[in-house]
């Protein structure tokens, strides 16, 4: 399940409920220093940029991301933040240390998020990100259990801390959950929709989704298992 940056902006601010809540309480764990200046890795919409800057006022704000589109709407809600147009997974950080990178809700999509936390851990002060952990959408994948689908590699805790350079400071983390009921299985899928995230199937598989969907007609829970954490550079 890929992201779509094109489909999903229009629609992304008023439809990302998770990602509003981690950034709640990612600011809430981020220490109480002067941040001078932040990179916010995979800053979307920047949704959660503008709850850091809330923290760190006084900061330098660059938001980093591989969707025009994204980086456009951003730019219009923080006009003054500097936008680098680029893959976070082969961005050079060695070029500018940061005090503070975020990654609320972002590295999910990324092919090998251990090469990414040690390579931004080491030139960042402190990294806070959020992730899904494997127990999300249990409900919803459910239904879909006889259809081989193209998902996401959701970690566990152990997996995600076991991926950390070994000479990190882990300053806090917090497992919060996040849910919504939908009154169909159709709805549900608008909602992925809507944040982005979508199927590459072919259009067998696809004919199969929608006769699943179609059919399922009781309400259905969407979970967010989600870890949070913040950690001290090395």
């Amino acid at each position: 399940m890929p992201f779509d940056t094109v489909t999903s902006v229009t629609n992304y601010d008023k439809n990302a409920f998770a990602q509003k809540r981690c950034t709640k309480e990612l600011v809430k764990m981020l220490p109480n220093e002067n941040i001078k200046s932040i990179i916010d890795i995979g800053a979307g919409t920047g949704l959660a940029t503008i709850e850091v800057i809330k923290k760190f006022p006084n900061s330098e704000v660059v938001l980093l991301d591989k969707s025009p589109q994204m980086l456009e709407s951003a730019k219009t809600k923080i006009p003054d933040a500097a936008i680098i147009n680029a893959d976070a997974e082969v961005f050079d950080f060695t070029s500018q240390n940061f005090d503070l990178a975020i990654a609320n809700l972002s590295m999910q999509w990324f092919k090998d998020c251990r090469s990414f936390l040690h390579k931004v851990v080491k030139y960042t002060k402190y990294f806070a990100f959020s992730l899904p952990l494997s127990n999300s959408f249990n409900e919803y994948y459910s239904i879909f259990k006889n259809i081989n689908l193209p998902l996401i590699r959701f970690y566990t805790i152990d997996e995600i801390l076991a991926m950390l350079p070994s000479n990190t400071d882990i300053i806090s983390t917090r497992n919060i959950t996040e849910t919504k009921k939908y009154p169909t299985a159709i709805e549900a899928t608008r909602h992925f929709k809507n944040i982005g995230a979508t199927m590459p199937v072919d259009a067998t598989i696809q004919s199969k989704i929608s006769a699943i969907l179609k059919s399922y007609k009781s309400p259905i829970m969407l979970n967010y298992d989600l870890f949070l954490c913040v950690l001290k550079g090395t």
